[in-house]
């Protein structure tokens, strides 16, 4: 490969790599909401101490499927 060639295809790499992190930078400055919700209830959710009938974890369901539809989630159970 000739020396001009490399400094061409480093160029279009270096290019490449800027639009990728400009990308990220604005991936990272919007902020889902419904995936926020739905990392910490997942979270919560493993956490609980749950009761032997499992009344205590059907309600964290309860109270975060409805934390989600206000966030728009739009499904149902």
């Amino acid at each position: 490969m000739r020396s001009w060639q490399l400094h061409g295809a480093l160029e279009e790499l270096i290019k490449a790599i800027r639009e990728v992190e400009a990308v990220v930078e604005t991936m990272r400055a919007e902020h889902d909401p419904l995936a926020s919700h739905i990392f910490i209830s997942r979270s919560r959710y493993r956490n609980v101490n749950n009761t032997k009938g499992g009344k205590r974890r059907q309600m964290n369901a309860r109270l975060s499927f409805n934390t989600a539809c206000e966030v728009r989630f739009r499904g149902s159970l």
